[in-house]
């Protein structure tokens, strides 16, 4: 009785662990980036090309005109400022990360790039 339990215990965390691979970044491709501000307005709206090797957070970095910035925690990378409207100066406030219009689970520094996909941030209270 106590083989069939353990096979069972066996088998079952095979299955689990086989569901949790980590997505991997396409080796090239375009996502579009919208940045919307505290009064619900579009401030950003456009495409941006990544290759193999890119991250989104250093896309987003280096981008001239979103220039995110942040801090790392020890939970990840805590963002801060996008396009020059800095959490910080409205109480209560965070990005939220919505990835094809869905509640991002991961922090920015866990998003893979993949081509085609939408990735908005928004800036909303707590």
């Amino acid at each position: 009785m106590k083989k069939i339990f353990l096979f069972f215990l066996l088998f079952l965390a095979f299955f689990a662990l086989a569901g949790c691979d980590n997505p991997e970044n396409d080796a090239k491709g375009t996502i579009t980036v919208i940045v919307v501000n505290y009064e619900k307005e579009e401030v950003f709206n456009g495409e941006i090309s990544f290759r193999e090797g890119d991250t989104l957070l250093g896309l987003l970095q280096e981008h001239e005109e979103i220039q995110m910035g942040g801090r790392e925690e020890s939970y990840g990378f805590y963002i801060t400022t996008i396009c020059d409207i800095n959490a910080e100066d409205y109480p209560g406030t965070f990005w939220q990360i919505n990835v094809n219009g869905l509640s991002s689970l991961v922090g920015i520094s866990d998003i893979p790039l993949k081509d085609k996909d939408e990735i908005k941030f928004s800036l909303i209270n707590w």
